[in-house]
């Protein structure tokens, strides 16, 4: 999967899109369930080109492997606009398009379902 980097710093994937998990710590219990989820279909998340994006309030997180320092994590709550304390799930495509946003955790299969059907998109688009 290819990596590069955009004009806000943090990796993005060539073709796939990001599932942020915006949460207040690793301690939140909707953070842990989440990533529970996540976890146990990761080799699926990678065939569909989904990097997931951990991001805390006031620790580093991970955008898949590589570290994202606490001052980027503080960047992006603040683009997306996420409230201190507050925890939420968003897929992202390549353009930037939220495609999924919800303020608990969600399956596997409902990021699969947007992933696809967002290619489907595209496809019909001409991309």
């Amino acid at each position: 999967m290819a990596i590069r980097i955009s004009h806000i710093g943090e990796a993005k994937t060539a073709e796939g899109m990001f599932l942020y998990v915006f949460s207040p710590s690793k301690e939140e219990r909707l953070y842990q369930l989440q990533m529970d989820t996540l976890s146990d279909r990761q080799l699926a998340l990678d065939d569909h080109d989904v990097v997931i994006a951990e991001v805390f309030e006031n620790e580093d997180g991970h955008i898949g492997v590589h570290e994202l320092p606490c001052d980027r994590c503080r960047g992006l709550r603040q683009q997306f606009n996420i409230m201190p304390g507050q925890f939420k799930v968003m897929l992202v495509n390549k353009d930037s398009a939220v495609k999924l946003c919800a303020e608990s955790c969600v399956s596997c299969e409902e990021v699969f379902m947007r992933v696809e059907k967002d290619h489907v998109e595209e496809v019909q688009a001409g991309y």
